[in-house]
Protein backbone atom coordinates (compact mmCIF):
# COMPACT_ATOMS: atom_id res chain seq x y z
CA UNK A 1 0.00 0.00 0.00
CA UNK A 2 2.86 2.75 1.03
CA UNK A 3 4.40 1.85 -2.74
CA UNK A 4 0.97 2.17 -4.29
CA UNK A 5 0.26 5.75 -2.61
CA UNK A 6 3.96 6.75 -3.26
CA UNK A 7 4.16 6.00 -7.07
CA UNK A 8 0.42 7.89 -7.23
CA UNK A 9 1.99 10.73 -5.55
CA UNK A 10 4.86 10.98 -8.40
CA UNK A 11 1.87 10.34 -11.05
CA UNK A 12 0.61 13.58 -9.34
CA UNK A 13 4.04 15.62 -9.09
CA UNK A 14 4.48 14.74 -12.72
CA UNK A 15 1.54 16.08 -14.14
CA UNK A 16 1.76 19.11 -12.08
CA UNK A 17 4.66 19.87 -12.73
CA UNK A 18 4.55 18.84 -16.08
CA UNK A 19 1.15 21.54 -16.63
CA UNK A 20 3.50 24.33 -14.50
CA UNK A 21 6.31 24.08 -17.09
CA UNK A 22 4.01 23.93 -20.01
CA UNK A 23 2.29 26.86 -19.31
CA UNK A 24 5.36 28.94 -18.90
CA UNK A 25 6.25 31.11 -21.69
CA UNK A 26 10.16 31.59 -20.84
CA UNK A 27 12.74 28.85 -21.76
CA UNK A 28 13.57 27.93 -18.22
CA UNK A 29 11.85 25.42 -16.42
CA UNK A 30 14.47 23.24 -15.07
CA UNK A 31 13.06 20.02 -12.44
CA UNK A 32 14.69 21.73 -9.91
CA UNK A 33 12.42 24.92 -10.57
CA UNK A 34 9.52 22.34 -9.58
CA UNK A 35 11.09 19.69 -7.58
CA UNK A 36 12.35 21.12 -4.21
CA UNK A 37 13.25 18.16 -2.81
CA UNK A 38 16.03 15.51 -3.44
CA UNK A 39 14.39 12.31 -4.17
CA UNK A 40 14.58 8.99 -2.62
CA UNK A 41 15.75 5.77 -3.91
CA UNK A 42 12.75 3.86 -3.17
CA UNK A 43 10.62 6.51 -5.22
CA UNK A 44 13.49 6.43 -8.50
CA UNK A 45 12.88 3.21 -8.54
CA UNK A 46 9.13 3.61 -8.83
CA UNK A 47 9.60 6.06 -11.24
CA UNK A 48 11.40 3.37 -13.69
CA UNK A 49 9.16 0.85 -12.91
CA UNK A 50 6.43 3.24 -13.78
CA UNK A 51 8.05 4.35 -17.05
CA UNK A 52 9.18 0.67 -17.81
CA UNK A 53 6.01 0.01 -17.96
CA UNK A 54 4.04 3.10 -19.72
CA UNK A 55 6.96 2.46 -22.43
CA UNK A 56 6.84 -1.43 -22.87
CA UNK A 57 2.80 -0.67 -23.34
CA UNK A 58 3.09 1.50 -26.36
CA UNK A 59 6.06 -0.52 -27.88
CA UNK A 60 3.07 -3.52 -27.89
CA UNK A 61 0.53 -1.41 -28.87
CA UNK A 62 3.06 -0.10 -31.70
CA UNK A 63 3.93 -3.81 -32.36
CA UNK A 64 0.45 -4.72 -32.20
CA UNK A 65 -0.56 -2.32 -34.59
CA UNK A 66 2.11 -3.56 -36.96
CA UNK A 67 1.14 -7.10 -37.24
CA UNK A 68 -2.15 -6.51 -37.68
CA UNK A 69 -1.82 -3.90 -40.65
CA UNK A 70 0.52 -6.61 -42.42
CA UNK A 71 -1.70 -9.84 -41.30
CA UNK A 72 -5.00 -7.35 -42.64
CA UNK A 73 -3.32 -6.82 -45.82
CA UNK A 74 -2.81 -10.27 -46.77
CA UNK A 75 -6.27 -11.32 -45.52
CA UNK A 76 -7.55 -8.10 -47.44
CA UNK A 77 -6.16 -9.34 -50.85
CA UNK A 78 -6.50 -13.12 -50.44
CA UNK A 79 -10.24 -12.19 -49.87
CA UNK A 80 -10.49 -9.80 -52.57
CA UNK A 81 -8.50 -12.29 -55.16
CA UNK A 82 -10.83 -15.16 -54.16
CA UNK A 83 -13.41 -13.00 -54.99
CA UNK A 84 -12.25 -12.25 -58.56
CA UNK A 85 -11.30 -16.03 -58.58
CA UNK A 86 -14.84 -16.63 -58.38
CA UNK A 87 -15.48 -14.17 -61.34
CA UNK A 88 -16.72 -11.08 -59.65
CA UNK A 89 -16.19 -8.16 -62.64
CA UNK A 90 -16.24 -5.36 -60.28
CA UNK A 91 -13.23 -7.10 -57.52
CA UNK A 92 -11.65 -7.63 -61.12
CA UNK A 93 -11.99 -4.21 -62.00
CA UNK A 94 -10.52 -2.70 -58.17
CA UNK A 95 -7.59 -5.29 -57.83
CA UNK A 96 -6.30 -3.65 -61.78
CA UNK A 97 -7.46 -0.42 -60.52
CA UNK A 98 -4.49 2.27 -58.88
CA UNK A 99 -6.78 2.55 -56.07
CA UNK A 100 -6.17 -1.46 -55.15
CA UNK A 101 -2.63 -1.16 -52.73
CA UNK A 102 -3.69 2.13 -51.43
CA UNK A 103 -7.11 0.78 -50.23
CA UNK A 104 -6.03 -2.28 -49.21
CA UNK A 105 -2.33 -0.36 -47.26
CA UNK A 106 -5.25 2.42 -45.39
CA UNK A 107 -7.38 -0.49 -44.72
CA UNK A 108 -5.09 -2.46 -42.69
CA UNK A 109 -3.23 0.28 -41.02
CA UNK A 110 -6.61 1.82 -39.67
CA UNK A 111 -9.09 0.02 -39.67
CA UNK A 112 -7.74 -3.34 -38.54
CA UNK A 113 -3.98 -2.19 -36.86
CA UNK A 114 -5.44 1.11 -35.42
CA UNK A 115 -8.07 0.18 -33.31
CA UNK A 116 -6.00 -2.43 -31.41
CA UNK A 117 -3.01 -0.26 -30.91
CA UNK A 118 -5.57 2.09 -29.17
CA UNK A 119 -7.19 -0.86 -27.49
CA UNK A 120 -3.70 -1.77 -26.13
CA UNK A 121 -2.73 1.76 -25.17
CA UNK A 122 -6.78 2.32 -23.82
CA UNK A 123 -5.09 -0.16 -20.43
CA UNK A 124 -3.15 2.76 -19.10
CA UNK A 125 -3.66 6.03 -17.56
CA UNK A 126 -4.95 8.68 -19.81
CA UNK A 127 -2.09 11.95 -20.08
CA UNK A 128 -3.33 15.03 -19.62
CA UNK A 129 -4.03 17.44 -22.62
CA UNK A 130 -1.03 19.73 -23.66
CA UNK A 131 -1.51 23.49 -23.43
CA UNK A 132 -2.09 24.84 -27.20
CA UNK A 133 -0.04 27.56 -28.09
CA UNK A 134 -0.29 29.72 -31.65
CA UNK A 135 2.45 29.93 -34.25
CA UNK A 136 3.00 33.05 -36.10
CA UNK A 137 3.40 33.10 -40.18
CA UNK A 138 6.76 33.88 -39.80
CA UNK A 139 8.00 31.26 -37.40
CA UNK A 140 5.55 28.12 -39.58
CA UNK A 141 7.44 29.73 -42.40
CA UNK A 142 11.10 29.15 -40.99
CA UNK A 143 10.10 25.67 -40.24
CA UNK A 144 9.48 24.18 -43.43
CA UNK A 145 12.73 24.63 -44.78
CA UNK A 146 13.82 23.37 -41.80
CA UNK A 147 12.08 20.30 -42.03
CA UNK A 148 13.49 19.45 -45.37
CA UNK A 149 16.64 20.40 -43.92
CA UNK A 150 16.42 17.50 -41.59
CA UNK A 151 14.94 15.19 -44.27
CA UNK A 152 17.18 15.64 -47.41
CA UNK A 153 20.30 15.39 -45.16
CA UNK A 154 19.22 12.77 -42.87
CA UNK A 155 17.63 10.70 -46.44
CA UNK A 156 21.69 10.22 -47.26
CA UNK A 157 21.92 7.82 -44.53
CA UNK A 158 19.04 5.75 -46.18
CA UNK A 159 20.34 6.35 -50.06
CA UNK A 160 23.54 4.76 -48.63
CA UNK A 161 22.20 1.96 -46.54
CA UNK A 162 20.23 1.03 -49.89
CA UNK A 163 23.00 1.53 -51.90
CA UNK A 164 25.11 -1.25 -50.11
CA UNK A 165 22.25 -3.54 -49.97
CA UNK A 166 22.00 -3.73 -53.67
CA UNK A 167 25.30 -4.19 -53.90
CA UNK A 168 25.11 -7.20 -51.71
CA UNK A 169 21.99 -8.27 -53.36
CA UNK A 170 23.25 -7.94 -56.85
CA UNK A 171 19.85 -5.95 -57.85
CA UNK A 172 18.31 -2.63 -56.42
CA UNK A 173 16.94 -3.09 -52.78
CA UNK A 174 13.38 -3.00 -52.72
CA UNK A 175 11.85 0.21 -52.14
CA UNK A 176 8.00 0.06 -51.24
CA UNK A 177 7.07 3.60 -51.57
CA UNK A 178 8.92 3.96 -55.24
CA UNK A 179 7.00 1.01 -55.99
CA UNK A 180 3.78 2.21 -55.43
CA UNK A 181 4.62 5.73 -56.62
CA UNK A 182 5.71 4.42 -60.07
CA UNK A 183 3.11 4.63 -62.58
CA UNK A 184 0.52 5.33 -60.46
CA UNK A 185 -2.41 7.58 -60.73
CA UNK A 186 -1.57 11.26 -59.48
CA UNK A 187 -4.73 12.16 -58.02
CA UNK A 188 -4.86 8.76 -56.31
CA UNK A 189 -1.67 9.18 -55.03
CA UNK A 190 -2.34 13.03 -54.05
CA UNK A 191 -5.41 11.83 -51.72
CA UNK A 192 -3.50 9.01 -49.91
CA UNK A 193 -0.10 9.90 -49.61
CA UNK A 194 -0.61 13.84 -49.66
CA UNK A 195 -3.91 14.91 -47.29
CA UNK A 196 -4.29 11.19 -45.75
CA UNK A 197 -1.27 10.20 -44.31
CA UNK A 198 -0.32 13.08 -42.98
CA UNK A 199 -3.34 13.70 -40.93
CA UNK A 200 -3.52 10.12 -40.02
CA UNK A 201 -0.20 9.17 -39.36
CA UNK A 202 -0.23 13.23 -37.19
CA UNK A 203 -2.94 11.99 -35.26
CA UNK A 204 -1.45 8.19 -34.16
CA UNK A 205 2.40 9.49 -33.89
CA UNK A 206 2.59 13.15 -32.58
CA UNK A 207 -1.22 12.88 -30.88
CA UNK A 208 -1.67 9.76 -29.33
CA UNK A 209 2.11 8.64 -28.52
CA UNK A 210 3.50 11.91 -28.33
CA UNK A 211 0.99 12.96 -25.22
CA UNK A 212 1.43 9.31 -24.11
CA UNK A 213 5.25 9.35 -23.69
CA UNK A 214 5.12 13.73 -22.48
CA UNK A 215 4.71 13.65 -18.66
CA UNK A 216 8.45 11.91 -18.78
CA UNK A 217 9.98 14.42 -20.02
CA UNK A 218 10.02 16.60 -23.77
CA UNK A 219 13.67 14.54 -24.74
CA UNK A 220 11.77 11.21 -24.02
CA UNK A 221 8.36 12.24 -26.06
CA UNK A 222 10.12 13.48 -29.01
CA UNK A 223 12.19 10.53 -29.49
CA UNK A 224 10.29 7.96 -28.38
CA UNK A 225 7.49 8.84 -31.01
CA UNK A 226 10.29 9.84 -33.95
CA UNK A 227 11.57 6.38 -33.33
CA UNK A 228 8.82 4.39 -33.55
CA UNK A 229 7.61 6.57 -36.66
CA UNK A 230 10.20 5.57 -38.07
CA UNK A 231 10.28 1.72 -37.08
CA UNK A 232 6.69 1.93 -38.34
CA UNK A 233 7.79 2.57 -41.85
CA UNK A 234 9.23 -0.76 -42.07
CA UNK A 235 12.06 -0.43 -44.54
CA UNK A 236 15.45 1.22 -44.45
CA UNK A 237 14.82 3.46 -47.05
CA UNK A 238 12.15 5.64 -44.72
CA UNK A 239 13.67 5.11 -41.42
CA UNK A 240 15.84 7.51 -41.08
CA UNK A 241 14.88 10.35 -42.57
CA UNK A 242 11.17 9.76 -40.99
CA UNK A 243 13.17 9.76 -37.62
CA UNK A 244 14.60 12.85 -38.15
CA UNK A 245 11.71 14.66 -39.41
CA UNK A 246 9.80 13.27 -36.45
CA UNK A 247 11.87 14.40 -34.15
CA UNK A 248 11.14 18.27 -35.87
CA UNK A 249 7.52 17.57 -35.76
CA UNK A 250 7.65 16.14 -31.87
CA UNK A 251 9.05 19.26 -30.74
CA UNK A 252 6.45 21.58 -32.84
CA UNK A 253 3.55 19.43 -31.29
CA UNK A 254 4.97 20.22 -27.88
CA UNK A 255 5.71 23.61 -27.88
CA UNK A 256 2.03 23.92 -29.72
CA UNK A 257 0.28 21.48 -27.88
CA UNK A 258 -1.22 20.09 -30.82
CA UNK A 259 -0.77 18.55 -34.20
CA UNK A 260 -2.93 21.29 -36.61
CA UNK A 261 0.67 22.54 -37.35
CA UNK A 262 2.29 19.48 -37.81
CA UNK A 263 -0.24 18.10 -39.96
CA UNK A 264 0.19 21.35 -42.26
CA UNK A 265 4.23 20.47 -42.44
CA UNK A 266 3.73 16.96 -42.99
CA UNK A 267 1.59 17.87 -45.68
CA UNK A 268 3.67 20.03 -46.96
CA UNK A 269 6.41 17.83 -46.93
CA UNK A 270 4.59 15.36 -49.07
CA UNK A 271 3.38 17.51 -51.25
CA UNK A 272 6.89 18.29 -52.44
CA UNK A 273 8.25 15.28 -52.46
CA UNK A 274 5.52 13.70 -54.02
CA UNK A 275 2.85 15.47 -56.46
CA UNK A 276 5.43 18.12 -57.32
CA UNK A 277 8.29 15.52 -57.87
CA UNK A 278 6.01 13.56 -60.27
CA UNK A 279 4.58 16.88 -62.14
CA UNK A 280 8.30 17.94 -62.75
CA UNK A 281 9.46 14.16 -64.37
CA UNK A 282 9.68 14.34 -68.03
CA UNK A 283 10.77 18.71 -68.19
CA UNK A 284 14.25 18.86 -67.58
CA UNK A 285 13.74 22.33 -67.20
CA UNK A 286 11.09 22.06 -64.33
CA UNK A 287 13.37 19.33 -62.99
CA UNK A 288 16.36 21.49 -62.58
CA UNK A 289 14.16 24.07 -61.04
CA UNK A 290 12.75 21.74 -58.59
CA UNK A 291 16.27 20.76 -57.59
CA UNK A 292 17.55 24.24 -57.31
CA UNK A 293 14.37 24.59 -55.05
CA UNK A 294 14.93 21.94 -52.47
CA UNK A 295 18.49 22.37 -52.40
CA UNK A 296 17.89 26.08 -52.06
CA UNK A 297 15.01 25.25 -48.90
CA UNK A 298 18.19 22.63 -47.62
CA UNK A 299 20.06 25.71 -46.78
CA UNK A 300 17.81 28.22 -45.98
CA UNK A 301 16.87 25.15 -43.35
CA UNK A 302 20.37 24.61 -42.06
CA UNK A 303 20.72 28.38 -41.59
CA UNK A 304 17.84 29.17 -39.19
CA UNK A 305 18.61 25.90 -37.28
CA UNK A 306 22.16 27.36 -36.45
CA UNK A 307 21.04 30.56 -35.90
CA UNK A 308 18.50 29.17 -33.48
CA UNK A 309 20.45 26.27 -32.13
CA UNK A 310 21.17 28.09 -28.68
CA UNK A 311 16.98 28.57 -28.50
CA UNK A 312 16.67 24.81 -28.75
CA UNK A 313 15.49 23.58 -24.99
CA UNK A 314 14.09 20.27 -24.34
CA UNK A 315 12.57 20.12 -20.49
CA UNK A 316 12.59 17.23 -18.96
CA UNK A 317 9.62 17.24 -16.55
CA UNK A 318 9.70 16.11 -12.91
CA UNK A 319 10.12 12.78 -13.01
CA UNK A 320 13.90 12.09 -10.94
CA UNK A 321 15.30 9.49 -13.95
CA UNK A 322 17.92 11.83 -16.07
CA UNK A 323 17.77 11.61 -19.62
CA UNK A 324 19.87 9.08 -20.82
CA UNK A 325 18.64 6.46 -18.43
CA UNK A 326 15.02 7.23 -19.73
CA UNK A 327 16.63 6.31 -22.90
CA UNK A 328 17.96 3.49 -22.02
CA UNK A 329 14.29 2.51 -20.34
CA UNK A 330 12.37 3.04 -23.43
CA UNK A 331 14.23 0.99 -25.74
CA UNK A 332 15.36 -1.88 -22.76
CA UNK A 333 11.78 -3.39 -21.94
CA UNK A 334 9.97 -6.30 -23.68
CA UNK A 335 7.72 -4.34 -25.66
CA UNK A 336 9.62 -1.96 -27.73
CA UNK A 337 12.00 -5.01 -27.93
CA UNK A 338 9.25 -6.61 -29.84
CA UNK A 339 8.94 -3.81 -32.01
CA UNK A 340 12.09 -2.91 -32.52
CA UNK A 341 12.32 -6.99 -33.75
CA UNK A 342 8.94 -7.04 -36.33
CA UNK A 343 10.34 -3.62 -37.75
CA UNK A 344 13.93 -4.94 -38.26
CA UNK A 345 12.56 -8.00 -39.65
CA UNK A 346 10.62 -6.60 -41.91
CA UNK A 347 13.05 -3.83 -43.03
CA UNK A 348 15.50 -6.74 -44.07
CA UNK A 349 12.76 -8.71 -45.86
CA UNK A 350 11.59 -5.94 -48.34
CA UNK A 351 15.73 -4.94 -48.35
CA UNK A 352 17.18 -8.12 -49.66
CA UNK A 353 13.51 -10.43 -50.41
CA UNK A 354 10.99 -7.99 -51.76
Amino acid sequence: PEMSRGLGDVYKRQIISYHKWAEDAEEGGAMSDYYPFAPKEQERELCRSEARRCFSRVGWACCAMMLAAQLGAVLLTFGCQLLAMRGSQVMIAFIQSDWFQWVITDAANYGLGLPLMLWVLHRGARPAALPRRRVTARQFGALVPVCFTVMYLSNLIGLGVNAAISALRGEQAGEPLQEMLAGGNPWIIFLFAVVIAPAAEEWVFRGVLLRRLAPWGEPAAIFGSAFLFGLFHGNFGQFFYAFAVGTVLGYVALRTGGIRYTAALHFIINLMGVTVSMATEGSPVLTALYGYGIVTLTVLGAVILWRHRKKIRLREGASPIPAEEKRGLFLGNSGMIAMMTVSLAMMLYVAFLS
